[in-house]
This record gives C-alpha cells, sequence and structure tokens, in this order.
C-alpha cells in the first residue's frame, strides 16, 4: 500500500469541497477528471446504463475480461462515484439537472450539440448557476467543418502533423505508441479547468471551455508549423538517427543512443576511444556533416558492442549526453522513480493489488490521493436517494424505464 492510502493528507487537498460532474467517456475526460478526483474533488462520473466503453479494455487479472476489472478504466477512474443515467429518457435528463445545480465544473465528451439539444448545454445549465465551469473535449473542437466527424487515435494522431513527422524517410508515416493524444489533451483540460474555475471564484463567473483533441496535439508540433507557414518548407521523416550524433542504435542488450551538440565532440570522441574519431573528416564539425554516413556507420559498429548500463556509466563519467532507451519493465524498477514514491498501490476488492504511475508533481503544500475506481452505477442508491432525495420506490421505477 501506498502511504497516500495508508496515511490521510495532513491538509487539506485543493479541490476538496468541489463538485465535478464527469459525462465523458474514453481517455481524455476521464483522465482529467482523475487528477481533480486525486486533488479532492467529489467527481461523480455519469455513466450510460451499459457502462462507459473504456471498461470493455484491458488488461484484465488473469486474462479474463470483466467490465468492472478493466485495467484502463480502473486507472482512470479512481476515487470517483459511479450514477448510470440513460438521457434519451426525461428522467434520466432530470436527475442531471439536478445534480448539475450542484456542481461546480461539469466535464463532458458527447458530440458537439448532443447536450444543447436536450436541454443540457452550458446555456441551459448556467441559467441559475453563473459560476459553473463546462469544458467540452472532442476531436476535433465545437465549431469548424469538422466538429462533428469521429476520430479514433489513429485518425486524431494522424490529423495534427505529428504522425507526418514519426518514421523513416524511405517508409510510410508511423503512429506512435500508446494514445498520447488522449492523455495530453486531458491534461490540457485538467489546466483549463483549474484556470477557469479560479476565474469563477475570483470574479463569481463560470466560463465554458471547447477543447479540441486534435489542436492540443498539432500544439506540440513546434517549428515544423512554422516551416511549412513561413517557409514552405515541409518537415521530413528522419527515423531514429537525425545525424550520426542524433539518433538511436542498438546496443548488445537493447538500445541507447546519444543527443550530442558541436560543443560535445571532444569528450565523446575520448568517451568512444576510436582513433578515426580524431580525424580532421571527423573532428572538424563542418565536414562531420559532409561525412555523416561514414560516421554514422561507425556508430553503429560501435554502440552495438555496449550495454545498456555501460554505456550511462562511460556518459557520466566524461559527461557526454547517452541514455538507453528503457522498457516499462525498467520503468517498474527503477529505484529512482520509487525514491520519488511516483508509484501508487491500493487494492481492490476485485482485481487484486495494483501499481499504477502516481502524482504529476511533488507538493509541499499538499499531497494527493487514489481510491479504487467504483463499479458501474455503485453510487445510484446513495446520490439518487441520500442525496437528490428521491424515494427508494422511484429507483425501482426508474430502473423499470431504463432511466438509471
Amino acid at each position: 500500500m501506498s502511504e497516500h492510502e495508508q496515511d490521510p493528507p495532513d491538509v487539506a487537498l485543493p479541490y476538496e469541497g468541489v463538485r465535478v460532474l464527469e459525462l465523458a467517456e474514453g481517455i481524455s475526460g476521464p483522465y482529467a477528471g482523475r487528477w481533480l478526483a486525486a486533488l479532492g474533488a467529489d467527481v461523480i462520473k455519469i455513466e450510460r446504463t451499459t457502462g462507459d466503453p473504456s471498461r470493455a479494455f484491458g488488461p484484465w487479472p488473469d486474462d479474463l475480461p470483466d467490465d468492472e476489472t478493466s485495467g484502463l478504466f480502473l486507472y482512470l477512474n479512481g476515487d470517483k462515484r459511479s450514477v448510470t443515467l440513460n438521457l434519451e429518457t426525461s428522467d434520466g435528463r432530470e436527475i442531471l439537472r439536478e445534480l448539475a445545480a450542484s456542481a461546480e465544473i461539469v466535464i463532458e465528451s458527447f458530440e458537439p450539440g448532443y447536450l444543447g439539444e436536450r436541454g443540457l448545454g452550458y446555456d441551459e445549465l448556467s441559467n441559475d448557476h453563473p459560476a459553473l465551469v463546462m469544458l467540452s473535449i472532442t476531436p476535433f473542437g465545437q465549431s469548424g467543418p469538422n466538429a462533428n466527424l469521429p476520430a479514433t487515435e489513429l485518425t486524431l494522431y494522424a490529423s495534427c502533423g505529428q504522425m507526418w513527422i514519426t518514421g523513416h524517410p524511405d517508409r510510410s508515416p508511423l503512429k506512435n505508441g500508446g494514445s498520447q493524444p488522449s492523455y495530453q489533451a486531458g491534461l490540457n483540460a485538467f489546466s483549463a479547468i483549474a484556470s477557469a474555475f479560479y476565474g469563477a471564484i475570483m470574479h463569481e463567473q463560470g466560463s465554458y471551455i471547447d477543447l479540441s483533441v486534435q489542436e492540443t496535439y498539432a500544439a506540440m508540433a513546434e517549428a515544423f508549423h512554422n516551416r511549412a507557414a513561413q517557409l514552405g518548407i515541409e518537415t521530413q521523416r528522419s527515423g531514429n538517427n537525425l545525424n550520426a550524433l542524433w539518433g538511436v542504435y542498438e546496443l548488445s542488450d537493447g538500445y541507447g543512443g546519444i543527443c550530442a551538440l558541436p560543443r560535445n565532440y571532444p569528450a565523446f570522441a575520448n568517451a568512444v576511444g576510436l582513433p578515426e574519431l580524431q580525424e580532421e573528416r571527423f573532428a572538424d564539425a563542418g565536414q562531420r556533416l559532409i561525412n555523416n554516413d561514414e560516421l554514422m556507420a561507425l556508430m553503429f559498429g560501435w554502440f552495438i558492442g555496449q550495454t545498456r548500463q555501460g554505456l550511462m556509466e562511460l556518459g557520466i563519467e566524461h559527461r557526454v549526453p547517452f541514455g538507453y532507451v528503457a522498457t516499462f519493465e525498467d520503468l517498474a524498477n527503477s529505484e529512482h522513480l520509487h525514491s520519488r514514491d511516483f508509484f501508487a498501490q491500493h487494492d481492490d476488492d476485485r482485481a487484486g493489488s495494483l501499481t499504477y504511475p502516481g502524482r504529476l508533481w511533488l507538493s509541499s503544500g499538499h499531497d494527493w490521493k487514489m481510491g479504487r475506481a467504483p463499479l458501474l452505477g455503485e453510487h445510484n442508491m446513495e446520490i439518487i436517494h441520500g442525496e437528490l432525495g428521491y424515494e427508494r420506490e422511484d429507483l425501482v421505477r426508474l430502473r423499470e424505464l431504463d432511466a438509471i
């Protein structure tokens, strides 16, 4: 068990007393909600009666699919409460309005226009609640010709320019690993909510935030946009090696590489120890560019004889920017990450003992928390009956009508 679960924080968490309605599915919105919950917010996750689709994604304990033990869902939804609502029913919509009246923040990821068409848009929900902060997170935003287009992680990556610059120059563009656009959009959503909520506190005026996943990731393409827009130069893929001294090579036990500037060359040549590196064709920066292919051939031969640990030790000794490509097993066993309490552990009644990446930062002013994710509709009775005042008989009727 982590310290975060064994010992409650000694100081109040930043979002204690703040209620968040999360009408978001998948990764981006729930990831933003995850950090609000970790920092103390009461996050009520509104799920369709069949559950967030992320419940159907593994990994699962013992590779046995179970909606309540999805590794993805459990990671994204710790410390939230789950209420199931069918917003296609008038009862479901009414319950949502009642919950929104007590919330400071709403996160949603429906197709643009969906909530507004059902009287649940920002204009309607903020009518009697002017300090409400509402964030919509969709693939392409709420406006523009592509607003209503669906998207997958692959199409998002392809639409933002990042895929064009990923891969080898003589091969097709490649998608990067994982779901980076969605997670980055989730972090942007968390930041946008924090800023808007601060404004609501200071000025008693909420705001509506329209966040596009495409724009989030396209903004990370650095100078590539400027080169195309201002200079008319289209950046091409460079593979794993921008040049001989800036790239990735195969080692005897994995992969490693170097990211060296011209000023690093003398130390690099001394560390590697190949006599050819002292020759003018490589020692001179201008000649080095002309003879890059020859230098790269030397580097392929040298790196393959190195180990990951040996490469790191050599780099530290000579102050050369060597490094190795860490695997996820490396991260899980990292002495450095464990020394900083990066990983969080907790026990789930159904999934067992779980270890996840932990907090995003260390703070002297507050801690964070991460409990288990909710079962589907686990808090229907607690919230609809206990907090909104519906009778138990009402919940039976609502279930029969498929409203909850």
